[in-house]
């Protein structure tokens, strides 16, 4: 029986320049060439099998080998504080024994490519690493083979009763946290990074934050998180987010990017039409880097080329999640996560201008405005457009919520209270380019 994670499914010890303190590496780019008795220590311990990553590696960070390598040095080397707490934690793994366990669950690692909708599966103990676990970040790798390690003592997945497989006969998910499965050793690794984590760099802390959220709340059909909306807005002056929890506004850390705000399953990122970049709002770095989305499924912009797109989108409808696209050619496209494969792309009958994930009305889906200003929704099972009947107002750059309160965002930068009777009335006076609707979880605290 194979067991797998779904993609669509996260010092002088590294003989490299220390990025930040005493901290470890965070990418890739930050290893240098691992020494050889240290390298054949991971191939003896962990039946690496070299020739199907590319052949022996020290050095070259684009070769597989030394990713896994470079994976096994984070897994070894990292450092927590046993005192901290926090919801994800459960001590299911002791956090001084992650080496030693991965050891103890491992029969044999091998790279190939033979199963599209996973990014590794395991085999009684052997783990085959596929196309999504290399083009992942070094958490993300991480991520995978602490999962993959939990299948080995026979933990499964079950159907998924929410998030993009639901409905689909295809084991995806775990029923609940406190089964301790392989979804719930992967999270606790994540959490404690990000809480307790002692020598991690803070960009990896943060990955380690965002990648909990933007998983933890949907392969678990029992949620272990509790939810709320915030609306996050971006000041035209200085670029910078800001987050609105009722009517308390908090400062947060950009990015060194350009690009279009978009709701995230983990918070929000940055969209140029070829990458996406998230954004921590939970608490600041101090880097402004940036940070390529791997949590959420705007990374199947790494999986495939798809061009320049007008519009990537990932939304939830009920309790389904979905992906759609807009290419440079007018036609949309949704993802078909059972296949792991995007659907065939059908011409829109229309000029698409924009996308919004909400209308003034508090309809939520996925809707996009045409160049005259009609409105369009797309049904996402079926992959249906239809035109809605209405006109966006021209005035209104974007819509969203908060405590059941609707908010407009007018193009003359401030944010309106938008009533039941059509009449607005001042929320913030400002000069805000963008605003939507963002998660966040009850796991971390905003600071």
């Amino acid at each position: 029986m194979k067991f797998g994670i779904l993609l669509v499914s996260m010092t002088c010890f590294f003989g490299a320049a220390v990025t930040y303190a005493n901290s470890m590496g965070y990418d890739d780019k930050d290893f240098g060439c691992i020494d050889k008795t240290q390298a054949e220590k991971y191939v003896d311990d962990f039946g690496i099998d070299q020739k199907s990553f590319g052949g022996a590696e020290l050095c070259n960070n684009q070769v597989d080998t030394k990713k896994l390598f470079n994976d096994l040095q984070i897994l070894e080397g990292g450092q927590f504080d046993s005192n901290q707490s926090n919801l994800l934690i459960r001590g299911i793994i002791p956090s001084d024994k992650y080496y030693a366990w991965m050891k103890s669950e491992t029969r044999g690692m091998e790279r190939g490519n033979d199963v599209p909708y996973a990014t590794a599966y395991n085999q009684m103990g052997y783990f085959t690493m596929q196309d999504g676990w290399a083009n992942s970040s070094t958490l993300a790798r991480v991520g995978v083979v602490i999962h993959e390690a939990r299948h080995t003592d026979g933990y499964r997945h079950y159907p998924c009763t929410q998030g993009p497989y639901q409905g689909v006969n295809l084991d995806g998910c775990d029923q609940s946290y406190q089964q301790a499965g392989s979804h719930a050793v992967e999270m606790e690794y994540y959490a404690r990074v990000s809480v307790a984590g002692k020598n991690f760099h803070p960009v990896y802390k943060s990955m380690a934050r965002l990648m909990a959220m933007g998983r933890t709340n949907f392969v678990f059909n029992s949620q272990p998180m509790r939810q709320r909306e915030l609306v996050l807005a971006r000041d035209g002056q200085n670029d910078s987010p800001v987050l609105f929890d009722s009517t308390k506004k908090i400062q947060r850390e950009g990015a060194d990017f350009v690009g279009r705000l978009k709701r995230t399953s983990f918070g929000a990122a940055l969209f140029n039409g070829l990458q996406a970049m998230a954004l921590d709002i939970y608490e600041t770095t101090g880097f402004k880097k940036s940070n390529q989305d791997d949590y959420s499924y705007f990374k199947l912009l790494k999986m495939e080329s798809l061009g320049e797109l007008k519009d990537f989108e990932e939304f939830d409808k009920g309790p389904k999640r979905y992906v759609a696209v807009v290419n440079g050619a007018n036609q949309m496209a949704t993802y078909n996560f059972p296949r792991g494969t995007w659907n065939r792309a059908t011409p829109l009958s229309f000029d698409f201008a924009r996308s919004t994930t909400m209308l003034p009305t508090g309809e939520r889906g996925y809707f996009m405005v045409a160049q005259d200003g009609e409105v369009y929704s797309l049904n996402p099972e079926t992959r249906m457009v239809s035109a809605v009947g209405k006109k966006w107002d021209s005035q209104v750059v974007s819509v969203a919520a908060i405590n059941g309160v609707k908010l407009v965002l007018k193009a003359d930068g401030s944010i309106y209270q938008h009533a039941a009777d059509g009449s607005d009335s001042l929320f913030d006076n400002g000069t805000y380019t963008e605003m939507i609707n963002i998660p966040v979880y009850d796991a971390f605290e905003v600071k």
